[in-house]
Parts: structure tokens; sequence; C-alpha cells
């Protein structure tokens, strides 16, 4: 028998300075992507391994927001007062998530958009502690 499963994005709930985000577009909720791989392998002459541990595990998180979300404004306004917000990332799902950091910025300004219809604007946060629990 095939596995099944379902997925529901209305139980994932994005915050950025303790106010919860809202209006996203149709390309999804929310994309977490470290910013560098875990190890960097090194093969030897012989083909021994050896695994060098990154250090590094900053993160970023791309929101594809409606260029009529009614978050934008308050995004664009963390981003021009360069404010270091905490970013949370709840998903209640079967395959749930949670991460939580402090000290996360917008690392730019979101577009300005404005066209005939809605288009998607995709808002990057650095996350300087990328860690699911």
């Amino acid at each position: 028998m095939p596995e099944v499963s379902t997925y529901d994005p209305k139980k994932v709930t994005v915050s950025i300075g303790g106010r919860v985000i809202t209006g996203f577009a149709a390309d999804g909720v929310v994309t977490l992507t470290h910013n560098e791989d875990a190890v960097t392998p090194s093969v030897g002459a012989k083909g021994d391994v050896a695994y060098s541990e990154n250090a590094n595990n900053s993160g970023n998180a791309a929101l594809p927001l409606m260029s009529t979300s009614s978050s934008l404004a308050y995004l664009r306004e963390i981003c021009a007062k360069r404010r270091p917000v905490r970013f949370s990332v709840s998903d209640v799902d079967a395959d749930a998530i949670q991460v939580s950091e402090e000290n996360c910025r917008i690392l730019k300004m979101p577009d300005t958009p404005r066209s005939k219809d809605p288009t998607t604007v995709t808002v990057n946060v650095y996350i300087p502690d990328l860690n699911y629990r």
C-alpha cells in the first residue's frame, strides 16, 4: 500500500518581533536554509576521508508574501530601523518543526512592486544560529 501523508500550511505560523506574519503568496509559507554545509569532506591520495566540522550554523528564511500583504509595512519598518528581532516558525503538522532565534535581521528592504495583479515579494531573514527543535 502506498504511503499517504497530509500537509496543512494553515498549521505553520511565522512570527517576527512577536508579530504573526500574514499574507503569504501561493509559493508557500517559509523556506529555511543553512548558509553553509555542516561538514567539509577531504579525500586523501589513497581514498581516506576526513571530515571537518563547520561551526557556521547560520541560516536564512525566505518568506514569499503577496505584494498586498499587510505584514510588508511592518517588515519594511524593521529593516529601515536596522532592528534585530526574534524570528520564529511553528509547524504543528505531522512532520513538525520549531525554530525560534534572537538577533535576526531582515537582509534588505523588501521590494515594492506596483503592477496590475498582486505579485510575490520575498523577504529574506538572516538567522545567526538556525536550530530545529
